[in-house]
């Protein structure tokens, strides 16, 4: 049986690193990835492939689906995305079956690692619902109870690995790394005490996480399902974008749930948030039902309050309808800037792509990744730019990384459950206390 892996994010990797890599059954012939344009590759690396791919696999453009296929006689295409629409599944699918090939959706079951720690996992419906500061709420109520915490995060590959580069590099979270070196561990900088671990081979990261911790966070991306099985999950949904097409994992998690989290109540009206709460008794009525607002927090807000502002998001923020404006913006409002300035005019190297792309949001300065060059454009820019301060709504300490000058307040959004202490009892009876 010839294997294709389809997929992006870290998914379709721990699919085979958990399933595939020591089955003699099963022969991988390849991943493909719907970033790269039709006639490139890359490559995943022999020290994550194991003994029975020493060369390790190449990674293919997804476009040439067809021809892969046909070339290496694949028999069965496994689907292993973090986050799809429903009809990309179904075209996904049209394509393998036409070309003469099996395609197979993974029950997620099969991929979770057990773990012998108590673990939490934060998943989502759909991007952009609060998971990051749901975690950091979880991750300070576990330590107020003297517990040690680590949190896992799911890989965010910003690219694939390119057949140019020297196979043991691979960028994990944003950063170039030793793709065979031990798991990433790192502070959680949003909760002191905290230790976050990241990486690619899973099996290794939860191993070296439970040495150090009573009780592990899985920090989702998407509407990807856990790695790790969990013993209590928790998934959120976005009242505002309750009409939005469905998205591919979400309602699984949704199924699976054993508590659903409904965000961003202050910011939805109560027929947005009525859509998700009827969405969820009908495919999950043993679910736990929660409701949170999700306000913004501001650090160091006075620095900044009464002059003008250039305020930096992610890019995937400004690909979230429901997330414009951002964080950064409505933090500019809160505090009482005198004003935001473009950085359109200003914009360096390929940045100018970026707001080709996002022509609603040229009053925000988009940070696209975390490597060098993208951090270097986002300086030039930020210098360009003849604003007094800056608003910082990224997940990195631009202020430090930079070297900024002027001064910088940090904004992020929050989560403010209506029943904290319903919610701390499903966290009490998960880690055993």
């Amino acid at each position: 049986m010839k294997i294709l892996i389809v997929g992006t994010a870290g998914r379709d990797f721990h699919v085979f690193n958990t399933m595939y890599r020591d089955d003699p059954e099963h022969q991988v012939v390849a991943f493909t990835s719907a970033d790269m344009a039709a006639g490139q590759s890359g490559r995943y690396p022999a020290c994550l492939t194991g003994p029975l791919y020493p060369q390790g696999l190449p990674i293919l453009p997804e476009a040439d689906l067809e021809r892969i296929i046909a070339h290496h006689d694949v028999t069965h295409v496994v689907f292993a995305y973090s986050e799809i629409g429903c009809a990309g599944i179904a075209g996904l699918a049209a394509r393998a079956l036409a070309a003469g090939a099996d395609f197979q959706l993974v029950n997620p079951r099969r991929s979770m690692l057990a773990s012998t720690r108590p673990v939490i996992a934060v998943t989502s419906a759909s991007s952009g619902a609060g998971k990051s500061p749901t975690v950091r709420y979880l991750a300070e109520l576990l330590g107020s109870w003297g517990l040690r915490v680590a949190v896992i995060r799911h890989p965010l590959r910003t690219r694939d690995f390119a057949e140019d580069r020297r196979h043991v590099t691979a960028v994990v979270d944003g950063v170039v790394r030793d793709a065979c070196a031990a798991p990433e561990r790192e502070p959680y900088d949003a909760v002191p005490g905290t230790i976050m671990f990241s990486g690619l081979d899973f099996e290794a990261i939860l191993r070296a996480a439970e040495a150090e911790a009573d009780a592990i966070l899985w920090d989702g991306a998407g509407s990807d399902l856990p790695f790790v099985e969990p013993s209590l999950h928790i998934v959120l949904t976005d009242p505002l974008r309750a009409d939005e097409a469905e998205l591919f994992p979400g309602e699984v998690g949704l199924r699976m749930a054993d508590a659903v989290l409904v965000s961003k109540c202050d910011s939805a009206t109560p027929e947005q948030a009525a859509i998700v709460e009827r969405a969820v008794a009908r495919v999950n009525p043993d679910a736990v039902l929660l409701t949170a607002d999700s306000p913004v927090l501001v650090e160091n807000g006075e620095a900044v309050s009464g002059r003008t502002v250039v305020v930096v998001e992610e890019e995937i923020t400004l690909s979230l309808g429901a997330l414009k404006p951002g964080a950064g913006t409505e933090a500019a409002h809160l505090v009482g800037a005198a004003g935001i300035l473009s950085p359109l005019p200003q914009a360096a190297g390929t940045l100018a792509d970026v707001y080709a792309r996002h022509p609603e949001a040229q009053s925000v300065l988009p940070l696209t990744g975390y490597g060098p060059d993208d951090l270097a454009e986002v300086r030039a820019t930020i210098e360009a730019t003849p604003s007094e301060a800056v608003i910082d709504a990224t997940r990195l300490d631009l202020a430090t990384l930079l070297g900024l000058t002027r001064p910088v307040a940090r904004a992020s959004y929050t989560i403010r459950p209506h029943d904290p202490e319903r919610l701390a009892g499903l966290v009490r009876a998960a880690v055993g206390l």
